[in-house]
Protein backbone atom coordinates (compact mmCIF):
# COMPACT_ATOMS: atom_id res chain seq x y z
CA UNK A 1 0.00 0.00 0.00
CA UNK A 2 2.73 2.34 0.89
CA UNK A 3 4.03 2.05 -2.65
CA UNK A 4 1.04 3.13 -4.30
CA UNK A 5 0.66 6.02 -2.48
CA UNK A 6 4.35 7.34 -3.67
CA UNK A 7 3.56 5.76 -7.05
CA UNK A 8 0.22 8.05 -6.80
CA UNK A 9 2.48 11.00 -5.06
CA UNK A 10 4.78 10.61 -7.99
CA UNK A 11 2.01 11.28 -10.23
CA UNK A 12 1.03 14.55 -8.36
CA UNK A 13 4.95 15.83 -8.68
CA UNK A 14 4.75 16.56 -12.40
CA UNK A 15 1.47 18.80 -12.05
CA UNK A 16 2.35 22.51 -11.15
CA UNK A 17 -1.34 22.90 -9.32
CA UNK A 18 0.02 21.16 -6.21
CA UNK A 19 3.01 23.31 -5.91
CA UNK A 20 0.10 26.17 -6.13
CA UNK A 21 -1.75 24.62 -3.85
CA UNK A 22 0.63 24.94 -1.32
CA UNK A 23 1.93 28.64 -2.07
CA UNK A 24 -1.63 29.28 -1.82
CA UNK A 25 -1.39 27.72 2.51
CA UNK A 26 1.39 30.50 2.99
CA UNK A 27 -0.97 32.96 1.29
CA UNK A 28 -3.68 33.46 3.09
CA UNK A 29 -2.15 33.85 6.46
CA UNK A 30 0.27 36.62 5.31
CA UNK A 31 -2.29 38.73 3.30
CA UNK A 32 -4.65 37.88 6.64
CA UNK A 33 -2.00 38.86 9.16
CA UNK A 34 -1.45 42.20 7.19
CA UNK A 35 -5.25 42.86 6.91
CA UNK A 36 -5.92 42.38 10.43
CA UNK A 37 -2.65 44.64 11.71
CA UNK A 38 -4.30 47.38 9.66
CA UNK A 39 -8.24 47.11 10.48
CA UNK A 40 -9.14 49.52 13.06
CA UNK A 41 -12.32 47.13 14.28
CA UNK A 42 -9.62 44.11 15.13
CA UNK A 43 -8.01 46.25 18.02
CA UNK A 44 -11.70 47.72 19.08
CA UNK A 45 -12.71 43.95 19.20
CA UNK A 46 -9.94 42.83 20.87
CA UNK A 47 -8.35 43.63 24.39
CA UNK A 48 -5.09 41.71 24.04
CA UNK A 49 -2.50 40.79 21.16
CA UNK A 50 -3.09 37.50 22.10
CA UNK A 51 -6.83 37.88 21.58
CA UNK A 52 -6.06 39.46 18.04
CA UNK A 53 -4.00 36.27 17.03
CA UNK A 54 -6.43 34.02 17.92
CA UNK A 55 -9.08 35.87 16.00
CA UNK A 56 -6.71 36.24 12.72
CA UNK A 57 -6.12 32.38 12.99
CA UNK A 58 -9.91 31.71 13.20
CA UNK A 59 -10.05 33.22 9.53
CA UNK A 60 -7.40 31.55 8.36
CA UNK A 61 -9.35 28.47 9.40
CA UNK A 62 -12.68 29.87 8.11
CA UNK A 63 -11.33 30.65 4.97
CA UNK A 64 -7.97 29.05 3.90
CA UNK A 65 -9.25 25.92 5.00
CA UNK A 66 -12.99 25.42 5.15
CA UNK A 67 -13.44 27.54 2.34
CA UNK A 68 -11.03 26.01 -0.19
CA UNK A 69 -10.09 22.68 1.33
CA UNK A 70 -13.37 20.84 -0.74
CA UNK A 71 -13.00 22.70 -3.93
CA UNK A 72 -8.67 21.82 -3.67
CA UNK A 73 -9.16 18.16 -2.65
CA UNK A 74 -12.18 17.83 -5.45
CA UNK A 75 -9.58 19.09 -8.04
CA UNK A 76 -6.65 16.76 -6.59
CA UNK A 77 -9.17 13.81 -6.80
CA UNK A 78 -9.87 14.76 -10.46
CA UNK A 79 -6.23 14.38 -11.53
CA UNK A 80 -5.65 11.75 -9.40
CA UNK A 81 -8.49 9.52 -10.73
CA UNK A 82 -8.31 10.95 -14.23
CA UNK A 83 -4.99 10.09 -14.88
CA UNK A 84 -5.46 6.68 -16.03
CA UNK A 85 -8.16 7.31 -18.35
CA UNK A 86 -6.20 10.49 -19.56
CA UNK A 87 -2.96 8.34 -20.33
CA UNK A 88 -4.73 5.21 -21.38
CA UNK A 89 -2.83 3.36 -18.68
CA UNK A 90 -5.94 1.45 -17.05
CA UNK A 91 -5.56 -1.31 -18.90
CA UNK A 92 -1.77 -1.45 -18.05
CA UNK A 93 -2.60 -1.76 -14.63
CA UNK A 94 -5.27 -4.71 -14.57
CA UNK A 95 -2.13 -6.62 -15.94
CA UNK A 96 -0.35 -6.20 -12.33
CA UNK A 97 -1.46 -7.53 -9.16
CA UNK A 98 -3.33 -4.46 -8.17
CA UNK A 99 -6.56 -4.63 -7.27
CA UNK A 100 -9.25 -1.74 -7.61
CA UNK A 101 -9.41 -1.70 -4.08
CA UNK A 102 -5.85 -1.24 -3.27
CA UNK A 103 -5.41 1.41 -5.97
CA UNK A 104 -8.78 3.50 -4.87
CA UNK A 105 -7.67 3.30 -1.31
CA UNK A 106 -4.32 4.20 -1.96
CA UNK A 107 -5.72 7.38 -4.04
CA UNK A 108 -7.63 8.20 -1.13
CA UNK A 109 -5.19 8.27 1.75
CA UNK A 110 -3.05 10.44 -0.26
CA UNK A 111 -6.11 13.08 -0.48
CA UNK A 112 -5.95 12.37 3.59
CA UNK A 113 -2.12 12.95 3.67
CA UNK A 114 -2.24 15.85 1.49
CA UNK A 115 -5.10 17.57 3.57
CA UNK A 116 -3.67 17.31 6.70
CA UNK A 117 0.19 18.90 5.00
CA UNK A 118 -2.47 22.25 3.94
CA UNK A 119 -3.92 22.36 6.65
CA UNK A 120 -0.50 22.28 9.06
CA UNK A 121 1.14 24.65 6.93
CA UNK A 122 -1.69 27.13 6.59
CA UNK A 123 -1.41 27.16 10.39
CA UNK A 124 2.54 26.70 10.97
CA UNK A 125 2.61 30.24 8.28
CA UNK A 126 -0.24 31.70 10.41
CA UNK A 127 2.23 31.69 13.39
CA UNK A 128 4.89 33.18 11.48
CA UNK A 129 2.85 35.42 9.58
CA UNK A 130 1.35 36.42 12.98
CA UNK A 131 4.13 36.64 14.94
CA UNK A 132 5.04 39.86 13.98
CA UNK A 133 2.62 41.70 15.22
CA UNK A 134 0.65 39.21 17.66
CA UNK A 135 1.36 37.78 20.59
CA UNK A 136 0.98 33.78 19.79
CA UNK A 137 -0.35 31.56 22.13
CA UNK A 138 -1.50 27.61 21.80
CA UNK A 139 0.45 26.50 18.99
CA UNK A 140 0.48 23.08 19.85
CA UNK A 141 -3.52 22.84 20.11
CA UNK A 142 -3.94 25.22 16.73
CA UNK A 143 -1.74 22.55 15.11
CA UNK A 144 -4.00 19.35 16.16
CA UNK A 145 -7.34 21.29 15.73
CA UNK A 146 -5.39 22.02 11.56
CA UNK A 147 -4.64 18.13 11.63
CA UNK A 148 -8.14 17.38 12.82
CA UNK A 149 -9.90 19.85 10.70
CA UNK A 150 -7.87 18.34 7.42
CA UNK A 151 -8.81 14.66 8.20
CA UNK A 152 -12.65 15.86 8.96
CA UNK A 153 -13.18 18.61 5.77
CA UNK A 154 -11.61 15.57 3.83
CA UNK A 155 -13.84 13.12 5.20
CA UNK A 156 -16.74 15.10 4.22
CA UNK A 157 -15.53 15.92 0.66
CA UNK A 158 -15.47 12.40 -0.24
CA UNK A 159 -18.73 11.96 -1.81
CA UNK A 160 -18.02 14.99 -4.03
CA UNK A 161 -14.81 12.78 -4.88
CA UNK A 162 -17.32 9.96 -5.99
CA UNK A 163 -19.33 11.97 -7.77
CA UNK A 164 -16.69 13.38 -10.16
CA UNK A 165 -15.48 9.71 -10.50
CA UNK A 166 -18.92 8.33 -11.10
CA UNK A 167 -19.43 11.25 -14.28
CA UNK A 168 -15.98 11.06 -15.19
CA UNK A 169 -16.34 14.03 -17.04
CA UNK A 170 -13.66 17.03 -18.14
CA UNK A 171 -11.36 18.93 -15.63
CA UNK A 172 -13.53 21.73 -16.17
CA UNK A 173 -16.59 20.42 -15.36
CA UNK A 174 -15.26 18.96 -12.01
CA UNK A 175 -13.35 22.52 -10.99
CA UNK A 176 -17.23 24.11 -11.32
CA UNK A 177 -18.55 21.04 -9.19
CA UNK A 178 -16.03 21.47 -6.82
CA UNK A 179 -16.58 25.45 -6.64
CA UNK A 180 -20.67 25.11 -6.41
CA UNK A 181 -19.67 22.51 -3.53
CA UNK A 182 -17.31 24.63 -1.65
CA UNK A 183 -19.52 27.83 -1.71
CA UNK A 184 -22.86 25.88 -1.16
CA UNK A 185 -20.87 24.86 2.31
CA UNK A 186 -19.75 28.02 2.98
CA UNK A 187 -23.32 29.25 2.26
CA UNK A 188 -24.43 26.69 4.96
CA UNK A 189 -22.58 28.01 7.25
CA UNK A 190 -24.15 31.08 7.21
CA UNK A 191 -28.13 29.81 7.17
CA UNK A 192 -27.28 26.77 9.73
CA UNK A 193 -30.60 28.33 12.01
CA UNK A 194 -33.04 28.06 9.26
CA UNK A 195 -31.66 24.59 7.91
CA UNK A 196 -33.27 21.16 9.49
CA UNK A 197 -30.43 19.58 12.22
CA UNK A 198 -29.72 16.80 9.74
CA UNK A 199 -29.12 19.12 6.43
CA UNK A 200 -26.89 20.51 8.51
CA UNK A 201 -25.07 17.19 9.43
CA UNK A 202 -24.93 16.41 5.89
CA UNK A 203 -22.86 19.48 5.19
CA UNK A 204 -19.10 19.40 6.41
CA UNK A 205 -18.42 22.41 6.41
CA UNK A 206 -21.44 23.97 9.01
CA UNK A 207 -20.76 20.98 10.93
CA UNK A 208 -17.38 21.05 11.24
CA UNK A 209 -17.68 25.09 12.04
CA UNK A 210 -20.27 24.50 14.73
CA UNK A 211 -17.98 21.70 16.78
CA UNK A 212 -14.40 23.43 16.05
CA UNK A 213 -16.26 26.97 17.48
CA UNK A 214 -17.70 24.88 20.52
CA UNK A 215 -14.31 23.25 21.05
CA UNK A 216 -12.30 26.42 20.39
CA UNK A 217 -14.09 28.84 23.03
CA UNK A 218 -12.78 26.12 25.52
CA UNK A 219 -9.32 26.80 24.47
CA UNK A 220 -8.78 29.86 23.62
CA UNK A 221 -9.64 33.44 23.82
CA UNK A 222 -12.82 34.30 21.98
CA UNK A 223 -13.73 37.93 21.62
CA UNK A 224 -17.74 37.18 21.07
CA UNK A 225 -18.48 33.50 22.71
CA UNK A 226 -22.41 34.70 23.13
CA UNK A 227 -22.35 33.98 19.27
CA UNK A 228 -22.55 30.70 19.88
CA UNK A 229 -25.88 30.77 22.40
CA UNK A 230 -28.32 30.77 19.41
CA UNK A 231 -26.61 27.32 18.13
CA UNK A 232 -26.56 25.82 21.07
CA UNK A 233 -28.69 22.66 20.21
CA UNK A 234 -26.96 22.27 17.14
CA UNK A 235 -23.25 21.55 18.46
CA UNK A 236 -22.58 18.29 17.89
CA UNK A 237 -19.96 16.33 19.80
CA UNK A 238 -16.23 15.16 18.21
CA UNK A 239 -17.92 11.84 18.58
CA UNK A 240 -20.76 12.42 16.06
CA UNK A 241 -18.82 14.72 13.96
CA UNK A 242 -16.57 11.37 13.92
CA UNK A 243 -19.61 8.99 13.15
CA UNK A 244 -21.21 11.55 10.59
CA UNK A 245 -18.04 11.68 8.69
CA UNK A 246 -16.10 8.76 8.54
CA UNK A 247 -19.70 7.14 7.82
CA UNK A 248 -20.27 9.34 4.40
CA UNK A 249 -16.56 8.87 3.66
CA UNK A 250 -16.55 4.65 3.72
CA UNK A 251 -19.84 5.21 1.57
CA UNK A 252 -17.85 6.90 -0.89
CA UNK A 253 -14.87 4.82 -0.76
CA UNK A 254 -16.96 1.96 -1.46
CA UNK A 255 -18.93 3.22 -4.01
CA UNK A 256 -16.07 4.69 -5.81
CA UNK A 257 -14.42 0.69 -5.46
CA UNK A 258 -17.69 -0.46 -7.47
CA UNK A 259 -16.65 1.91 -9.82
CA UNK A 260 -13.21 1.26 -10.55
CA UNK A 261 -14.02 -2.73 -10.46
CA UNK A 262 -16.76 -2.25 -13.00
CA UNK A 263 -14.60 -0.44 -15.57
CA UNK A 264 -11.74 -3.13 -14.99
CA UNK A 265 -14.35 -5.51 -16.44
Amino acid sequence: MLRLIRCELWKLKRKRFVQLVIAAAFLFPAVLTFFFMNWEQVWQKCSTQAEAFDLMWQSVLGFGIQLLMPCIIGIIAALLFFMERDNDTFKSLKTIPVSSTKLVLAKVALLFLFSIVFCTASTIASVFCGGIAFEVQGIGYKLWMSVKMGIYITAGTLPLVAVIVFCSKSYIFSILLCVFYSVLNEAGTFVMNALPKAVVYLMPVPLTTLWSADDMQKHMIISDPKDLQSFQELIPSEAEVAAILFGTALISVFFMIKLYQRRGE
